[in-house]
């Protein structure tokens, strides 16, 4: 407390603080400093309390807040503003920005008035005026409700790479979250890791550990090495071990590389002047007279740097490795097909030419102008599948990629369904029981003989439907009736019912010496 007692002001005055209910109307100058919150996100160079932070600092002798600043609405426990867990969760100060549990976040892309902020989700840490989270200006702009996410004007975010000291951040940027101690962006450990801007953009010093479990790598952070793809990330951002992946354009930050060419591509941003190629690089194939990698025309348009990467008449190359889109690639022309899929990919069937195919990058034979670019799908006409958001339509009419978009109600005809939702059991029974699948439904993926969902050896195992699941195993089958060894169906005692017991000679499970002993069969469950 300061000021007068309490018992002399009431509940409502008498306390110290740095918000602008502390240092507005009715704040005692006798007892402390007395500014009201502009609100501006100006600030002063005194930092007077409740002035919105412009350095990303928060609280302290300043009393600085985070509530509408570029950097995030949370003040952590160590004075610094963001929107991580670390900022808005345990220790987060309240009176000098907002403090959000991890329940609030939304898991189904929508926000705002249903009271769930987009920060910390999966879509995106903007909430869009008409209630979807996401990161691109549309939801991060004009309309944007800061009360349930992050707002950033587009003109902070970063167009060119660079960041930090000249006010950009590379949140939402195209070419990575992190902004790198030398001020470019990025979502290599060279950017996140050691020296990482914090003020400008997200970091992790574990940002290359994750190894690539779909195939794609590069920009999204993921390496190849040790993936079951490949260990090369070719320049295109894909997984794999061909010459194409492994040789010239080869990513080095993102796996293995047999070309010495592959250590000059630029792992931050900066080319030319340093010797470093912007070719293969995850910013964009082009250097720009100023020095900096990308893929816009004020990169690949006059003054770009032919020596240092791909300018111009290089944008709208042939596909050689199957990967278009995001790569600049097309698959008109190409050996794979001509249509590139929503995924990246160049092929001639219905997945590659039909929905959410990328017209700009091969041809197209129907309308991949409809794929959601705010997360919402169904009744508007606009599908999820290649969405950025997750392929799946959900009940309510927005896409992502859980068992709650995926699963009961997912709209098929603006999306992709796991097992034909109406189809998935609904209480754990299955097969010959119901004709319900297990796969999708939540209960295991395995449909047993007597018609029920589980992940157990006696659901994958002996009488397994294969019809109504997705895990029946194919060998050591475990026995569910005891039969088990070579004349019974090469079934084995262990990892069912019979777990841990003796196949005999006549080919059944126990434990006794008849079992065990003489004539026991090894190779379906123990003997002594």
């Amino acid at each position: 407390m300061c000021g007068r007692s309490k018992a002399f002001c009431g509940d409502g005055c008498g306390w110290c603080g740095g918000a602008a209910e502390h240092c507005g109307t009715g704040c005692q100058t006798a007892f402390g400093n007395c500014t009201a919150g502009s609100g501006s996100g100006g600030g002063d160079s005194g930092g007077n309390p409740g002035t919105i932070s412009t350095d990303g600092t928060c609280a302290g002798t300043k009393g600085l807040l985070c509530k509408g600043s570029i950097y995030g609405d949370c003040c952590s426990s160590s004075g610094y503003c963001g929107s991580s867990a670390a900022h808005c969760g345990p220790g987060c100060q309240s009176n000098f920005g907002n403090c959000t549990t991890s329940g609030d976040v939304s898991t189904d892309g929508s926000c705002g008035k249903n009271g769930k902020t987009c920060k910390g989700s999966s879509f995106g840490d903007c909430c869009s005026s008409s209630g979807f989270c996401g990161g691109t200006t549309a939801h991060c702009g004009a309309g944007c409700q800061s009360g349930f996410g992050i707002c950033a004007a587009a003109d902070n975010i970063s167009t060119d790479g660079t960041c930090g000291s000249n006010g950009k951040t590379c949140k939402g940027s195209a070419f990575g979250d992190c902004c790198s101690a030398s001020g470019f962006c990025g979502a290599s450990t060279d950017h996140c890791g050691a020296g990482c801007q914090t003020n400008a953009g997200t970091c992790s010093g574990a940002a290359n550990n994750n190894i690539s479990t779909d195939g794609s790598c590069g920009k999204n952070g993921k390496v190849c090495k040790g993936s079951t793809f490949g260990d090369c990330c070719s320049s295109g951002g894909f997984c794999g071990a061909s010459t194409d992946h492994c040789g010239t354009g080869c990513q080095a930050s993102f796996g293995t590389c047999t070309t010495a060419g592959s250590d000059n591509i630029s792992t931050d941003g900066s080319c030319g002047k340093n010797g470093k190629t912007c070719k293969g690089s995850t910013f964009g194939d082009c250097c720009s007279s100023g020095g900096f990698c990308g893929k816009s025309t004020d990169h690949c348009g006059p003054g770009c740097q032919t020596l240092f990467g791909t300018c111009t008449a290089g944008a709208g190359s042939i596909s050689t490795d199957g990967a278009c889109g995001k790569n600049g690639k097309t698959c008109k022309g190409s050996t794979f097909g001509d249509c590139c899929s929503s995924s990246g990919f160049c092929g001639k069937s219905t997945d590659h030419c039909g929905a959410g195919c990328q017209s700009s990058f091969g041809t197209c034979t129907t309308g991949a102008g409809s794929v959601s670019t705010d997360g919402s799908c169904g009744k508007n006409g606009k599908t999820c599948k290649g969405s950025t958001f997750g392929d799946c339509c959900s009940a309510n009419g927005f896409c992502g990629k859980s068992s709650d978009h995926c699963g009961t109600g997912c709209q098929g005809s603006f999306g992709t369904c796991n097992g034909a939702a109406d189809s998935l059991s609904k209480d754990g029974a299955c097969g010959s029981r119901n004709g319900k699948t297990c796969v999708g439904a939540g209960f295991g993926t395995c449909c047993s003989s007597t018609g029920y969902c589980g992940s157990t050896g006696s659901h994958c195992g002996q009488g397994c439907q294969t019809g109504s699941s997705s895990g029946c195993f194919t060998r050591n089958i475990p026995t569910n009736d005891g039969t088990c060894g070579a004349s019974k169906g090469s079934f084995t005692c262990a990892g069912g019912p019979f777990d841990n017991q003796c196949c005999s000679s006549g080919g059944f499970c126990g434990t006794t010496s008849d079992h065990c002993g003489s004539g026991c069969q090894r190779n379906f469950g123990r003997c002594n």
